[in-house]
């Protein structure tokens, strides 16, 4: 005779199940509606369930401009039953772990730990300017030194990943590189830095800055810097007095969620169709962090400096050229047909420059969504589902390393 209380038990756990899957979606990436009024701490707290938060910090390269400390925040999410590796998730301009939580959540709920720090400059490291208000101005000392910080990052990662491997009696499971925007020419100067030594099987990179658009200033400024940025204009290595520190567009992070949210259309926008989704983002730039592994105390960052616009095409103009070549292993480059942010020719550019060897099989696919905007991973669920799903796939069919 079967157990009244055992079938009850189980009828529970398919309600449970099915509740679950409702809330989550049957695409990999959460549903628009799931994260709904949530702050970016909630969200982490939910991954939490599934993974060992740690939160630390490490010194990065010392600031070029005067030679003072940075400190790197960086945050951790160890997956209890990690089964298909760990992602490095490396973010855009202005942007930081605030705003990755959602995508973090997705993978952690598909398998894999995540990994994610913040760059010099925004979210919680260091301010690269001094002064009351100087803290949301997006600035950039060496666009060198952003891949020098995520390459420490990355070797720390390697470290924890081997010790607990050998330490539980089998390998460590692959590592991958997830980047988006700015971090996009980060992750690909890394590759190509180091070759057939990274320690990454593969890489997506996600609407990523091969070459930014300089657009929005006037039809002949835009045309100059457009010009300046292709050609190879200086890095502003040197330290221009008030002029490198000049905001070139916008008047700071407040100014420009104030603009936003008084738009009648919020669609008319360059970065994604999700209205709430990108609704939330502002409030997840304004998170903020206190602790010891805390360099500054908010996330809100908008609006470049003349030098990092100027560190921005040196640093993208790299990233599209020969040395490009050098890299090994599988990238997907995930191209957005609306994107008004970047440019779309230079992406191409960097897949030519991977694929430059026809004597070996191509190691750069580009897959084009022609309704994405700029910000492919807060987009409406379809176009994110598709992006996500080609990352995940091309993960999965990394040959080992």
């Amino acid at each position: 005779m079967v157990n009244p209380l055992l079938l009850l038990a189980l009828l529970f756990a398919v309600l449970i199940a099915a509740r679950t899957a409702r809330a989550e979606g049957a695409g990999p990436g959460s549903p628009e509606a799931r994260f709904a009024g949530a702050s970016w701490t909630q969200i982490e707290a939910t991954t939490m369930r599934l993974a060992e938060r740690q939160i630390g910090s490490f010194m990065g390269q010392p600031n070029a401009q005067d030679g003072t400390p940075v400190r790197i925040h960086y945050r951790t999410y160890l997956n209890w039953r990690e089964t298909r590796g760990g992602v490095v998730l490396v973010p855009g301009f202005t942007e930081g772990l605030t705003l990755y939580q959602e995508v973090a959540h997705d993978l952690v709920r598909q398998g894999y730990s995540v990994y994610i720090h913040d760059h010099r400059g925004q979210g919680f490291s260091t301010r690269l300017l001094k002064g009351p208000d100087e803290g949301d101005k997006g600035h950039i000392d060496r666009f060198g030194h952003l891949v020098d910080d995520l390459e420490s990052f990355v070797s720390g990662i390697v470290a924890q990943r081997q010790a607990v491997a050998a330490r539980k009696g089998r390998k460590a499971l692959p590592l991958f590189g997830l980047a988006h925007s700015m971090g996009g020419a980060v992750l690909s100067l890394h590759l190509a830095r180091q070759g057939a030594a990274t320690p990454l099987a593969a890489a997506a990179l996600i609407t990523p800055m091969h070459e930014p658009r300089l657009e929005g200033l006037g039809v002949t400024v835009d045309r100059l810097l457009t010009r300046w940025c292709d050609d190879g204009g200086t890095d502003l290595s040197v330290q221009l007095p008030l002029l490198s520190a000049t905001r070139v567009r916008g008047k700071g992070f407040d100014a420009e969620e104030t603009a936003f949210l008084a738009k009648a259309d919020r669609q008319d926008n360059d970065m994604s169709h999700s209205v709430p989704r990108l609704l939330r983002t502002w409030e997840y730039r304004r998170g903020r962090c206190s602790g010891v592994h805390c360099a500054h105390p908010d996330a809100r960052v908008a609006g470049p400096t003349l030098r990092w616009v100027a560190q921005a095409c040196a640093g993208s103009r790299e990233s599209r050229g020969p040395a490009a070549a050098a890299i090994a292993v599988p990238v997907l480059l995930v191209s957005g047909g609306q994107d008004t942010v970047v440019r779309n020719d230079a992406q191409v550019a960097f897949c030519n420059q991977v694929n430059a060897d026809t004597s070996r099989p191509p190691r750069c696919r580009l897959l084009d969504l022609p309704e994405s905007r700029h910000a492919l991973l807060q987009e409406r669920d379809d176009l994110r589902n598709a992006a996500l799903a080609a990352v995940l796939a091309t993960f999965a069919a990394a040959p080992p390393r």
